[in-house]
């Protein structure tokens, strides 16, 4: 569908901000000059991508060659819950990620271009990995997200779509072992990171439940 530049590009300090622009322009512009009928974006997280600057995630993304817009949401990794996501603590996950997802909308509004939350995850209940346990809040956080996008589609608003993260299929944690090593299956954490921490497997029947519902509306 698309070509994108980077997986979470970041300028990392305010001293490469210029050289951060001018690569997205310089890249953007070459891509596009040898393929025309694709799409292109950056694939940032969005403001906390972006050394938390909205100007600079508007000024990227008003780029004549960049075609839509990318968040990507991390309640564990940016601290929103404390150790493990609990029955408190989702409405503030649930807050917060609903003040992200709107400020980029109206910024993607603005430029006329579509965003796509193009990343978004949750552990399991109790931060488990096995498979055999629940998902209830991961599903009730799910279900928050494809809501905006259910209602950016009746409000003809910029939602274009929205990528949980991220499907395991048949893979399974290895019982004993938190990390990927060579030989193991893949799942749809990465290899750095605690399998099974996010990953939705073939098995967690009322998370697919929820989606299923959604893109069927």
């Amino acid at each position: 569908m698309a070509w994108e530049l980077a997986n979470e590009p970041r300028p990392m300090r305010v001293a490469a901000v210029e050289s951060y622009k001018k690569w997205i322009s310089e890249t953007a512009a070459y891509i596009k000059s040898i393929d025309q009928n694709h799409l292109l974006t950056i694939g940032t997280e969005g403001f906390m991508g972006t050394e938390e600057n909205w100007d600079l995630f508007k000024e990227i993304h008003s780029d004549k060659n960049v075609d839509y817009l990318t968040i990507h949401i991390w309640p564990k990794n940016w601290g929103w819950f404390k150790d493990a996501p609990t029955k408190e603590s989702l409405p503030v996950v649930i807050q917060k990620t609903t003040g992200y997802i709107q400020q980029h909308q109206n910024i993607a509004r603005a430029l006329n271009k579509p965003l796509v939350i193009e990343e978004f995850g949750l552990p399991r209940d109790g931060h488990s990995f096995d498979p055999a346990l629940s998902t209830q809040l991961r599903n009730e956080y799910f279900g928050s997200i494809f809501a905006h996008w259910k209602n950016s589609k009746k409000t003809n608003g910029a939602i274009a779509g929205c990528n949980f993260w991220a499907f395991g299929g048949i893979s399974r944690p290895i019982k004993g072992q938190l990390f990927w090593k060579d030989g193991d299956d893949f799942s749809g954490d990465p290899p750095q990171e605690e399998q099974g921490l996010n990953t939705v497997f073939d098995s967690d029947r009322s998370t697919w439940k929820v989606i299923k519902q959604y893109v069927k509306k």
